[in-house]
């Protein structure tokens, strides 16, 4: 939704439907839920993908929800059935083929700079730094949520007001041969690889598979397009069109971590880079590593976009993490980090590196999660964190994932098991929290602002 301007005139979606008599929309859903008046609504029929609530072959006919659409103010409807339906319809052969149309117009409508973001974690982190390093520069529209599928990145294109600036975009991949198709829809002039994870591996053969498949991100590029990514996997690439970017610690990135320095502030560090050869120091709000080489990569973009890198530079104080991606919450004098969003074996990793690094008083205690859509790799990613875990205080695992890897000091089939208020009247003071699981796990069931919302009733001298 943009407001109460006019997103599509009806004269523009009749010359992309041929269609007479469409009148103009404000906003643009394919959830009845989340109609608001002046929308078109879109029903779509299929898979909706984990962004939209579906996942593991969840399908769904966007058809049987329009008298709820209309009901909530829609103006016009995209079908490929008939039906009774009060407001005006566009009819085409698939709604997921006039979605895909619209988001290729909404691309090709906009002569601001479009950049797109793949990787196996930290997605959605990076679109929202963007866009706070890129809003006070210029009009930027970005994707929301983690809409980074066939439904979610044309669904983001087509809401793009003409006049935005710029755009940044989320592609994501659960098998192979999804980003190469998106890519080319989205046409970025800045294409991001942030890293390949083993998340999905269930779905591909090897890592090189997954590899290959991420680096598709280049194949929709415009001319004179430029590729941030890795250094490490740059030797990947060949006969490469478009222009690189690389960044990382080693010796020949062209955005090159030197030093991480303790911050003169309470929270964060003092970062020393390389930028194509130019040392800048740097102050950020938090001070892990992975992070960090991720604040590279958005360096690396606005290198790509020619911007003014010491205005930049005033704006990387303010990045910030979406909830559920590594957040820290102090509750009395307990920490609680919530990485519940996702998890992957890569990230898990980083996850339990950072807990172990932490100075504290108390104990560290992680709260893990199965990792799923491993497939068969899925028993020794598990067995792996188990061997992980060997220097924590405490350690409870949830899922058949971990069932048998060893390592927990309680293990639970599901969250359901676990009394929430009893493990907040456990903790003590100096105790830091991890949650960290796959999306399913914690996230769908709210766990961690549950636990939050014990620990605040919670006087502080009532925690140890």
């Amino acid at each position: 939704m943009i407001g109460n301007k006019v997103l599509w005139q009806g004269s523009e979606l009749t010359r992309l439907f041929a269609i007479p008599g469409v009148p103009d929309v404000t906003g643009i859903s394919i959830d009845s839920r989340t109609v608001s008046p002046g929308d078109l609504f879109i029903a779509l029929s299929g898979d909706p993908g984990p962004s939209f609530g579906g996942g593991e072959a969840s399908a769904r006919d966007g058809h049987d929800f329009i008298a709820g659409a209309v009901d909530a103010g829609a103006a016009c409807l995209l079908v490929h059935r008939d039906g009774e339906w009060t407001a005006p319809q566009l009819r085409v052969g698939d709604t997921l083929d006039g979605l895909w149309q619209l988001g290729a117009a909404g691309r090709e409508r906009t002569h601001g700079k479009i950049i797109a973001v793949t990787g196996s974690a930290g997605k959605t982190t990076m679109r929202g730094w963007l866009e706070t390093l890129l809003a006070p520069i210029g009009s930027t529209h970005g994707s929301v949520g983690s809409f980074n599928n066939h439904w979610g990145v044309p669904l983001s294109l087509a809401r793009m007001p003409a006049e935005s600036e710029f755009g940044i975009f989320e592609i994501g991949t659960n098998h192979a041969g999804e980003i190469g198709p998106l890519s080319l829809l989205a046409k970025p002039d800045v294409a991001v690889l942030l890293n390949v994870l083993p998340a999905h591996i269930g779905n591909f053969a090897d890592m090189a598979a997954l590899e290959a498949e991420k680096l598709a991100i280049g194949t929709g590029l415009t001319a004179g397009g430029t590729l941030v990514l890795p250094r490490r996997f740059s030797d990947q690439l060949e006969n490469a069109v478009a222009a690189q970017l690389t960044f990382g610690a080693e010796a020949d990135a062209d955005i090159r971590l030197l030093e991480i320095a303790q911050s003169h502030q309470p929270e964060g560090a003092e970062v020393r880079v390389s930028i194509l050869g130019e040392q800048h120091q740097l102050q950020l709000p938090f001070a892990d590593e992975p992070r960090i080489v991720s604040v590279l990569a958005a360096l690396g973009v606005m290198v790509a976009l020619e911007l003014d890198l010491e205005r930049v530079r005033q704006q990387l104080q303010h990045l910030s993490l979406p909830v559920g991606r590594g957040n820290e919450h102090e509750c009395g004098r307990v920490l609680v980090i919530d990485d519940s969003y996702n998890a992957n074996p890569g990230s898990m990793s980083l996850a339990l590196t950072n807990l172990k690094r932490r100075q504290t008083e108390g104990r560290k205690i992680a709260v893990l999660g199965e990792m799923l859509e491993l497939g068969e790799h899925a028993e020794a990613a598990h067995r792996a964190v188990g061997l992980e875990v060997a220097e924590l205080d405490l350690v409870y695992t949830f899922g058949a994932g971990f069932a048998g890897a060893g390592g927990a000091d309680a293990h639970y089939d599901d969250i359901s098991g676990f009394d929430v208020s009893a493990f907040a009247d456990s903790l003590a003071t100096g105790d830091i929290v991890l949650i960290k699981g796959s999306n399913k796990v914690f996230w769908q069931h709210n766990f961690a602002n549950k636990l939050l919302e014990v620990l605040a009733k919670r006087a502080p001298n009532e925690l140890g």
